[in-house]
């Protein structure tokens, strides 16, 4: 059976017996204003059936963070950097016993040329990396090649709206879980995106995910319940 995560930021609010919540995102420094961004970026189409946001990693920051984060419970802390200096400043606070996932990520902000410099020294620490459904294979051959095992595919997908979730991410996710395991076969792969139902599921497995991450899903609880 695959285990199922509670993606960010919905991890934040929601923790079950059956499931493992990614809390975050937290950056180096706090990013205030998240309560205005949702009111004014979050928004459901009816028509296209999907969530679309642009929050951009609003959060207390890192120390508020590990302050949250229960090592004894099923967390896993989410981080990300903006900064050039950011990852040497996350993996010097953060225990090394901290179960990682790092958001390469996030559509809604705009981030440091030269994006992956400073992630390789987080390699030890067997994080989750979170991808962008438009990811390139170039860069997953990068991160393989930095020894990186586990991967989260993928993130909500980049619109003039902000990031767009829902059933749209099925066809990256599943392209990405097929270069992933055909690049390293003994990859973890976590899929996520568009899952609604235990079919959805099946299908990411099928295709080679070992576990499954909830989104959008936790707007319904009655659909999460049956999932869970």
């Amino acid at each position: 059976m695959p285990q199922i995560y509670i993606a960010a930021p919905f991890g934040n609010y929601i923790s079950t017996k059956n499931t493992i919540s990614v809390i975050g995102t937290f950056t180096h420094k706090p990013r205030s204003g998240l309560i205005l961004q949702i009111l004014k970026t979050l928004r459901y189409d009816f028509q296209e059936k999907a969530w679309y946001n642009a929050l951009g990693l609003r959060n207390p920051g890192i120390v508020e963070g590990l302050r949250r984060y229960n090592n004894e419970s099923n967390q896993v802390l989410s981080v990300a950097a903006i900064e050039p200096e950011d990852y040497d400043h996350l993996n010097a606070i953060i225990p090394t016993s901290t179960r990682l996932e790092i958001n390469i990520s996030c559509p809604n902000i705009t981030h440091f040329q030269d994006y992956l410099k400073g992630l390789p020294q987080f390699a030890s620490r067997n994080p989750i990396i979170k991808l962008s459904p438009q990811i390139n294979n170039e860069v997953i051959d990068y991160l393989i090649d930095c020894q990186f095992t586990h991967f989260h595919a993928s993130n909500t997908l980049k619109t003039f709206r902000g990031g767009r979730s829902g059933s749209v991410l099925k066809p990256y996710t599943l392209q990405t879980i097929k270069y992933i395991r055909k690049r390293l076969p003994n990859a973890t792969i976590i899929a996520g995106g568009g899952i609604t139902t235990l079919k959805d599921i099946d299908e990411y497995v099928s295709e080679g995910a070992n576990d499954v991450s909830l989104g959008t899903v936790c707007f319904n609880p009655f659909k999460l319940q049956q999932l869970v």
